[in-house]
């Protein structure tokens, strides 16, 4: 009766292990196939370590399996799974405050896989302590790779992802359009396919004028929005600050305050910009209309495009163009249309007036994208620890 029960035993592992393997390479499934196919090494490492007869080396065999077992689970929950980051600047403020520290889903997207064994926690630490390899630290090792996910990336999303500028400066932000999308900012107020893209905790400059100073002051204290005060600055006249919906709409038709209005910053002209076209003059808060680049989608070559997606084309689709006169040459031959290999996403700022983000440098590929940010695991903003962001899901 043993006998039989344990070739039933072995048959049953067999058949499940070569079930979720096809799952594997098929590619459906893969999260629920890998817990499995994991679970089953271990049953049946374990499994074989219990034959061991020598009491003494079976513990330890069995103590160095279950060690590296459980840096083989780390590092798959740190690349498939989650990972934790934690928030540096106040560009998502209010969402995310600055030393929050926050979970991204990889799961949501589908995680991407390791381009180099320095991207591979834990494993990554020992190669460190190779001078060759420190050296190649901006390079890709393997092709980009990324396993499928529950869901593709939305608009109205928080998004972890690489910088276009250094490979491990990661940056969160909020994806306003996808690829395909065509984005126009006018006056600040994001327009995505000709709708307004709406985001409540999303904040804005305001400028406005105090007829009365204490009961202004007075009045935003009885409405527990003392801290305003703080970062009000005068120019012109004018108070300025950078204010939340819910804010704006407590504070707006207070009797001690006049012209109240949206400011705009005109001189963000002179700095860097997405890009810099003929006949226009855009700013932060007015730029557009323009196309999201989508792969498969083609464009026309003029003067425009070429200057909107030259940046974009040359360093990540790794074709160069170059302009000469109106005409457009790839590799000396000339050319009227393009067409995008890769998809591309637009991405802001809650806090608008104090977030370096798409508006300055350009469109984000697919591959720099980590993951959807979950929810805050907790906060220590101003150095003290906020019970009511612990745990706190993001809308």
């Amino acid at each position: 009766m043993k006998t039989v029960g344990f070739t039933n035993f072995k048959s049953k592992y067999y058949f499940v292990l070569v079930f979720f393997l096809l799952i594997l390479v098929i590619g459906k499934f893969w999260y629920f196939s890998f817990l499995v196919v994991l679970s089953l090494f271990f049953l049946l490492v374990n499994r074989f370590l219990n034959l061991i007869k020598i009491v003494y080396l079976r513990k330890i065999l069995q103590i160095i399996f279950k060690f590296f077992f459980l840096i083989i689970i780390v590092i798959g929950l740190n690349i498939l799974v989650f990972e934790v980051f934690t928030i540096p600047s106040s560009s998502m403020r209010s969402t995310l405050l600055p030393n929050d520290i926050i979970v991204v889903n990889k799961l949501k997207y589908g995680p991407r896989l390791p381009r180099s064994p320095l991207e591979i926690p834990i494993i990554s630490r020992a190669y460190y302590f190779n001078e060759n390899v420190r050296k190649k630290i901006r390079d890709y090792w393997w092709p980009y790779k990324r396993l499928s996910g529950t869901d593709s990336i939305k608009k109205g999303d928080i998004v972890v992802f690489n910088s276009i500028s250094k490979k491990n400066f990661f940056l969160v932000k909020r994806c306003v359009a996808i690829s395909g999308d065509t984005l126009n900012i006018k006056d600040g107020i994001v327009y995505n396919n000709g709708e307004i893209f709406k985001v409540e905790s999303t904040k804005f400059r305001y400028k406005f004028k105090v007829k009365d100073k204490k009961a202004f002051d007075d009045a935003i204290e009885s409405l527990s929005l003392g801290h305003i005060r703080f970062s009000v600055i005068k120019i012109n006249g004018y108070l300025k600050a950078i204010l939340s919906k819910d804010e704006v709409e407590k504070i707006k038709d207070l009797k001690s305050i006049e012209n109240f209005q949206i400011s705009l910053d005109p001189f963000r002209a002179k700095k860097k910009l997405l890009a810099k076209l003929p006949n226009t003059k855009w700013t932060y808060d007015n730029m557009g209309p323009f196309l999201i680049p989508k792969k498969g989608l083609q464009i026309y070559l003029d003067i425009d495009n070429y200057l909107l997606y030259k940046r974009t084309i040359n360093k990540f689709e790794k074709i160069r163009i170059t302009c000469v006169g109106d005409k457009f040459f790839v590799g000396g031959k000339v050319i009227n249309t393009y067409t995008f290999k890769k998809n591309y996403y637009f991405m802001m700022g809650d806090n608008r007036k104090a977030s370096s983000d798409s508006r300055v440098w350009g469109f984000l590929p697919e591959e720099n994208i980590i993951g959807k940010v979950q929810c805050v695991l907790f906060s220590n903003y101003k150095n003290k620890f906020q019970k009511k962001r612990f745990l706190k899901s993001l809308n």
